[in-house]
């Protein structure tokens, strides 16, 4: 072979080289560009499911019936769960001045929206002697008798009758009194607490204005991050509810799916 056309296969060997090393450059830069967009996409997937999740979780806590139970109720807007309850923590805020003797303008009857009027005279006074008792001197058995005597009705349980207790301790001012209420009847933060007792915490502090809504629902979004592994306890900034998260055994803050608690 010709030094000439030595040359020649030369330049065409390496021109084949610098093809096929531009070709395979060009496929790894595409399944890099593709790589990196279907890593995107899923990463935006992704946050859109959390920020939904997010959006439910703050839903289902309900916090706003607290506000609006001691401002205004057009807040519940039409969400009937936060009206019902925030009508009853002002039904018992009723009950509490009148047993009391606060408001003499009224009688038990009137605090409840013509509710125990269907109910002879014998079981309104029976119902009213058991409220003001439990009001009074809140205890198991002051709850027992509450409770046999409203069966009639509601389905209340003894946990709604100490929520509702406790209530009336954070309408007074005082929301460390409120959350030793809770914490007496519940124990220690562990297992047996769940998110409707974490909610009631939150509610002690709402109604006696240490702290706002909106706060309670930013350290509730980091507990959420805790349970979604991207937040630590130490980033709640309430100690009551840092102190729940950090329990051993911690019940979730979430709501358990199918979970009916009106």
């Amino acid at each position: 072979m010709s030094l000439r056309i030595c040359g020649v296969v030369i330049r065409i060997v390496a021109l084949m080289v610098f093809v096929i090393a531009s070709v395979n450059m060009a496929i790894a830069q595409q399944e890099g560009n593709t790589q990196e967009h279907q890593i995107m996409t899923s990463a935006s997937g992704s946050n859109g499911i959390l920020t939904d999740s997010r959006n439910t979780f703050i839903d289902q806590l309900h916090l706003r019936m607290y506000e609006a139970a001691i401002g205004d109720l057009s807040l519940c807007a039409d969400d009937q769960y936060c009206l019902g309850h925030a009508k009853e923590i002002r039904y018992w805020r009723c009950v509490n001045n009148v047993c009391n003797g606060v408001d003499k303008t009224k009688n038990l009857k009137d605090c409840f929206d013509k509710i125990l009027d269907k109910y002879s005279k014998e079981d309104q006074d029976q119902m009213s002697s058991s409220m003001c008792a439990l009001i009074e001197s809140p205890s198991a058995l002051t709850r027992q008798a509450f409770l046999n005597h409203v069966s009639k009705i509601t389905a209340i349980t003894e946990n709604d009758v100490v929520r509702l207790e406790a209530v009336l301790l954070a309408l007074k001012g005082s929301a460390e009194l409120c959350e030793r209420f809770i914490k007496n009847y519940v124990g220690e933060y562990g297992p047996q607490w769940g998110y409707q007792w974490y909610r009631a915490m939150s509610g002690c502090r709402i109604l006696a204005h240490e702290r706002t809504r909106e706060q309670e629902e930013k350290d509730f979004l980091t507990w959420f991050g805790v349970v979604q592994g991207m937040s630590n306890c130490s980033d709640i900034i309430n100690s009551e509810m840092r102190k729940a998260c950090k329990a051993p055994g911690a019940t979730s803050p979430i709501r358990p799916p199918g979970y009916n608690d009106y």
